[in-house]
């Protein structure tokens, strides 16, 4: 008999990765989206793109897409799913797939230091 997954993987270090390879998983992932958005205003986290700054940063939820703050690096090896930090700050966000686009695999801290 296999082994059920987890929807959500916790590694020692405190990151978290949803399992998109299950129902409960992938349904995680959305739900974070959601609060994501939700806690922004229903707006797009980033607005970098000229796209997103035309439409004033707002974000429809069937376009939201998860963008991770730091990157996923290393084909998602450095992936970390969490909506809050250890701290219980906010972390990663809600984005339009302009800005989501534009960004790439870069961090957040390479588009704080242009502005």
């Amino acid at each position: 008999m296999k082994k059920e997954q987890p929807a959500v993987r916790v590694f020692v270090s405190g990151r978290e990765v949803c399992n998109d390879l299950t129902k409960a998983g992938r349904d995680e992932y959305h739900r974070r989206v959601r609060v994501m958005w939700e806690r922004q205003g229903r707006k797009c986290g980033l607005m970098i793109s000229p796209q997103c700054k035309e439409h004033g940063g707002r974000l429809l939820i069937n376009e939201a897409q998860f963008d991770h703050s730091y990157g996923r690096g290393m084909g998602g090896g450095k992936r970390n799913d969490s909506i809050i930090d250890k701290d219980g700050n906010p972390t990663n966000m809600a984005v339009c797939c302009w800005c989501n686009s534009l960004k790439g695999s870069r961090p957040l801290t390479y588009f704080l230091e242009e502005s």
